[in-house]
């Protein structure tokens, strides 16, 4: 029995990746004059880690359920066509593959399409997991397909360990992405005469770095994994 608590626990974590995610998008609109810009399909994954956090806080907890099942199928049957026309048509570049990181994507979006699928399929009910957010496991809708689910599960426990080995290895850093952490000199090292790098602001700094992306993403897979056990 998956405690009411854990899965408030849950929905919170995911909105609080989307409301993370959601002032990145805003700060690369509302300050053009940063020195470092993400890859070219930045705005497309953060649009589709907003989505993913707010429908699975509504999928935990169905009282923050905001749109109706069939409106995210559609929604994740889209960003799952967009993520693999972008992994195909970067397959001619391996670098660029995995610095855009289109696979975990397609991944993760399909994912979300074949969770809300599933969940059409096996109840009639709204937008949410009817019964999830305190109904316990006999409330709690079975997916028809558990061995589809268990192919999900290990490609996203599979992506977030190899995420948290690069994050721990140090893979993903402020220099790769041309900030403060790339020009950052010792004192004594400068020039007479030169300026200091500016130092952007730690806040700034954290919500724009790529580890706070790769983040991001390793929770969402994560709750996703859970997600799709606990409905298995």
């Amino acid at each position: 029995m998956t405690p009411a608590w854990l899965l408030d626990l849950l929905a919170v974590s995911m909105l609080t990746v989307a409301a993370l995610t959601a002032t990145r998008i805003l700060a690369r609109l509302l300050l053009p004059e940063l020195p470092w810009r993400p890859g070219q399909g930045a705005n497309s994954v953060d649009l589709a880690n907003v989505l993913m956090g707010i429908s699975m806080a509504g999928m935990f907890t169905p009282s923050l359920t905001t749109l109706p099942a069939v409106a995210w199928e559609v929604v994740f049957g889209l960003l799952t066509a967009w993520f693999a026309w972008r992994a195909w048509a970067d397959t001619r570049s391996v670098r660029a593959l995995t610095a855009d990181r289109c696979t975990l994507h397609v991944v993760h979006s399909a994912a979300m399409l074949y969770a809300f699928l599933a969940l059409s399929a096996a109840s009639s009910g709204g937008g949410g997991m009817a019964g999830m957010g305190g109904g316990g496991p006999a409330a709690m809708p079975t997916l028809g397909h558990p061995t589809i689910a268990g192919a999900f599960v290990v490609l996203l426990v599979g992506y977030c360990v190899w995420d948290l080995n690069q994050l721990s290895g140090g893979r993903f850093r402020l220099a790769a992405a041309g900030g403060p952490a790339a020009a950052a000199v010792p004192a004594q090292a400068e020039a007479p005469g030169t300026e200091s790098p500016r130092r952007e602001p730690a806040v700034r700094t954290f919500v724009l770095a790529p580890q706070t992306r790769v983040g991001s993403d390793v929770i969402l897979g994560i709750g996703m994994a859970f997600m799709l056990v606990i409905m298995i």
